[in-house]
């Protein structure tokens, strides 16, 4: 029966079905669900068939506005993954590379469509604690709170003169480029530089760090051990009961009167020494000449 209806034999060759029997034909088929062997025959049947862009513009449409369940997209996602998915140990061509690329070419994203990249490949601060715990320990980063709901992140300049640095208490917002080579230069081995956070153009290049082009400490020598100021740096925060001096808060850094690169024979004197939390010893600690960048543009030889 099924040779005998086919082509021109089949009464509806040729005909279209309205849009209220395609409704109708859609209710009917909600909710069935195909065996193994149907779902087999569907797949090879469809296999090396050329959708054409109508095809494709009306499968859009259809499937417009459809709302998938979490069940659903486990289950989709598992079918894709390792050995079921059919680019499982293949590699693209060159040839097939090229096509993409050129698919992709000259593609301008609506800002609706940026802004929803940028949220989907965003990660969040925990995040970073989580896979770069070496990296959240370094910089200080915290959410925009002028977009509470976006969760932008922002970290300090690190031009000590910049008004968004730590030094100044201020923040600015840096790129996804900017925190991926952060991240490479202090987590990865081949990292190249530092790659501090630089809020524009003109912090980098008045940054005395960033312009320095020797080693300050190369012909400097340390006049004590590791031990040695392990157990000054105790005696300094017990004698303190581990209280800030400037704020009262908890303290867990030893801040020097004296800087220890100029004057390295007071670097042990608890005398010229005190507790201090690690806010107040940037904010309050590291100013004017005493500064971050200030020392590190000093050569003592």
């Amino acid at each position: 029966m099924s040779r005998d209806l086919k082509g021109k034999n089949n009464p509806m060759f040729g005909r279209k079905h309205s849009e209220e029997t395609k409704q109708k034909m859609r209710k009917s088929q909600t909710g069935r669900k195909h065996s193994k062997k149907t779902k087999k025959k569907i797949s090879e049947s469809n296999k090396g068939k050329i959708i054409s862009e109508e095809q494709k513009k009306k499968l859009r449409k259809i499937n417009k506005g459809k709302i998938v369940s979490k069940e659903t997209k486990k289950k989709m996602s598992e079918s894709h993954k390792g050995k079921n998915n059919h680019m499982y140990g293949k590699t693209h061509s060159i040839e097939s590379r090229k096509k993409m690329s050129k698919r992709k070419f000259g593609i301008i994203h609506s800002k609706e469509s940026r802004d929803k990249m940028s949220l989907s490949s965003k990660t969040t601060i925990t995040q970073y604690k989580e896979k770069r715990p070496l990296f959240s320990k370094i910089e200080e980063m915290r959410y925009n709170p002028d977009k509470p709901n976006e969760k932008e992140i922002q970290v300090h300049c690190k031009n000590h003169n910049c008004p968004n640095s730590k030094e100044q208490g201020g923040w600015f917002t840096p790129t996804f480029n900017q925190i991926s080579e952060r991240i490479k230069a202090i987590e990865n081995s081949r990292g190249f530089g530092e790659s501090n956070f630089y809020c524009c153009n003109e912090c980098k290049d008045s940054c005395p760090i960033f312009n320095l082009r020797y080693d300050p400490l190369k012909n400097t020598e340390i006049q004590y051990t590791e031990a040695e100021y392990k157990t000054f740096r105790l005696f300094v925060l017990e004698r303190d009961n581990y209280i800030c001096q400037y704020c009262g808060e908890e303290a867990i850094i030893v801040h020097h009167e004296r800087p220890q690169k100029l004057e390295p024979f007071f670097a042990l004197d608890p005398d010229y020494a005190w507790s201090c939390c690690e806010k107040c010893h940037y904010e309050k600690g590291h100013q004017d000449e005493c500064s971050t960048g200030n020392l590190a543009n000093k050569i003592c030889i």
